[in-house]
């Protein structure tokens, strides 16, 4: 894959985790989030497996995003985590762990340790799952 797919590759992701969580350029039109009321139960339940699968894909990513200097970026990659261990797809990594620690103890923001703490609780309440992701 070229530089400029995976630029490509990686920019539509991050749009994506963007809407995801509710972020999204002020001069652009939100998009749609839900479902379309007139998809049945099945169409939203593989609409949802298909965001999440992308999340999975991005946990690499997300653990670098963790760092980021900006606390939305840092914030939003903690609210991911949580989204994962909600959907029972959070990895068991230890490295996550350590990160969401040191976001919910130590990081400056107010936000940003808060939504760490938030998917901290979220590991707690639903666990983990073994993933061969390595970043």
């Amino acid at each position: 894959m070229s530089a400029s797919a995976r630029h490509d590759e990686t920019q539509s992701r991050l749009r994506a985790l963007a809407f995801w969580v509710g972020h999204h350029p002020a001069a652009e039109p939100a998009p749609q989030i839900g479902p379309s009321p007139d998809l049945d139960r099945a169409a939203r339940d593989a609409m949802r497996a298909r965001r999440i699968g992308e999340l999975v894909l991005m946990v690499p990513e997300l653990k670098r995003l963790a760092h980021d200097s900006r606390a939305p970026v840092r914030a939003t990659a903690a609210r991911c985590f949580a989204i994962l261990a909600t959907a029972g797809r959070a990895p068991a990594d230890r490295e996550v762990f350590r990160l969401l620690l040191g976001l919910s103890k130590y990081d400056e923001d107010e936000d940003v340790r808060a939504a760490a703490d938030s998917a901290l609780r979220a590991l707690e309440r639903h666990g983990t799952v073994a993933t061969a992701c390595s970043g």
